[in-house]
């Protein structure tokens, strides 16, 4: 196995193309960027937990989570270990009083869980020679992905959900921030 290298994610987006969702990683160490392209439900997911977002009520992420704690392990990593023909491969790691454990599961539902449990996310540097880029993510993509926010808001208005609108708004607000800086 390739040496792991503790990431940060650095959000998700939707491709322009394939209208789907990529989570972005970054690896600071080595200036390198991993876009994973991953569903929509667990795209809100992340990007819910990187905006400081909290439904109501325990979403699957969240009750997976809690589900762990419940059960007297705590979440110490998420690895991004392989990626076999164009298929990423993942292990959310656990530890107890009793031992640790390895869960296999999809990238982004590691992230996702890492993310509330606040444990270091990581892949496998050999992940980033085959797949990652040098080159960031340029404000063109920033901007088609406030483009489609913005249709999103526009939906969620027509359709009356106010209270999502007021969080997709918000959302909207800090990506332009963020893009100004």
């Amino acid at each position: 196995m390739s040496e792991l290298l503790p990431v940060k994610i650095q959000g998700v987006v939707v491709d322009p193309v394939s209208r789907g969702f990529a989570v972005i990683i970054r690896d600071d160490t080595s200036n390198r960027w991993l876009p994973i392209y991953i569903g929509p439900f667990e795209a809100q997911s992340i990007a819910m937990e990187l905006d400081n977002q909290k439904l109501p009520r325990p979403a699957t992420h969240d009750l997976l989570k809690n589900t762990i704690e419940e059960l007297g392990y705590i979440v110490t990593k998420a690895a991004i270990v392989s990626l076999k023909e164009n298929t990423y491969y993942a292990v959310l790691s656990l530890r107890s009083e009793t031992g640790a454990k390895e869960l296999d599961c999809r990238p982004s539902d590691a992230i996702a869980v890492a993310l509330r449990a606040r444990a270091p996310i990581l892949v496998a540097s050999d992940i980033f020679e085959r797949a990652g880029t040098t080159e960031a993510p340029h404000d063109d993509d920033i901007s088609k992905q406030l483009t489609s926010l913005q249709e999103q808001l526009n939906g969620l208005i027509e359709a009356e959900k106010y209270e999502e609108a007021a969080k997709l708004r918000d959302r909207i607000n800090k990506l332009k921030t963020n893009k100004s800086l």
